[in-house]
């Protein structure tokens, strides 16, 4: 099975630069563990200032917190597909005079992880302080022998930021029509140049 890196990506989407108010920290979304007891309820988040005339709303919305900002048709072809190793943190979305927009979003926390990258055959850069995890990522090598085959999107285990799909999940995204997402080959991947 063919995995593939998920990416929002949009050339004039909307660009979000802070979490809601009352979050828990960044690092935490890149945990692969439950948020959804420490997430404010009512969170709101707005357009950033520094990209004033990007106001265009996609289903996969762009943002410099590295979080997955989705909608809610995002969410529903995800409960299609029964995924079941996610959770949906409902924000409201705003726009740069914090005037709310678009209801239906939210930040898709995805759950656990799998051992995806072979260490052995790919190229990277382990983190200077953990020395465990991946801080820059070369040339990704797949180890899709060692991917649940029911996992349709996951965290790679030694670079838990990066997030994957399935063919499977891929099609699916593709049939219903979602926007500002890019789907990369994860054989080969370097994070560079995503």
């Amino acid at each position: 099975m063919d995995y593939w890196v998920l990416k929002a990506e949009s050339a004039d989407g909307a660009i979000i630069d802070a979490l809601p108010e009352g979050s828990p920290t960044n690092w935490k979304f890149s945990r692969g563990e439950p948020l959804v007891r420490q997430f404010p309820a009512g969170g709101k988040v707005s357009f950033s200032d520094h990209f004033p005339e990007r106001r265009k709303l996609y289903d996969f919305v762009r943002n410099t917190v590295g979080v997955l900002l989705v909608s809610s048709r995002v969410r529903q072809v995800l409960e299609d597909l029964q995924v079941h190793n996610a959770e949906f943190l409902p924000v409201t979305m705003c726009d740069h005079q914090w005037s709310p927009v678009a209801e239906g979003y939210g930040i898709l926390n995805v759950l656990g992880s799998q051992d995806v990258i072979d260490l052995e055959r790919s190229k990277y850069r382990l983190d200077r302080i953990t020395k465990k995890e991946i801080a820059r990522l070369n040339r990704m090598a797949v180890a899709s022998e060692k991917v649940d085959p029911k996992a349709d999107i996951f965290r790679a285990r030694n670079m838990m930021e990066l997030i994957l799909i399935s063919d499977r999940t891929k099609q699916a995204f593709e049939q219903a029509g979602l926007t500002g997402f890019r789907a990369h080959p994860a054989e080969g991947f370097d994070d560079m140049f995503a």
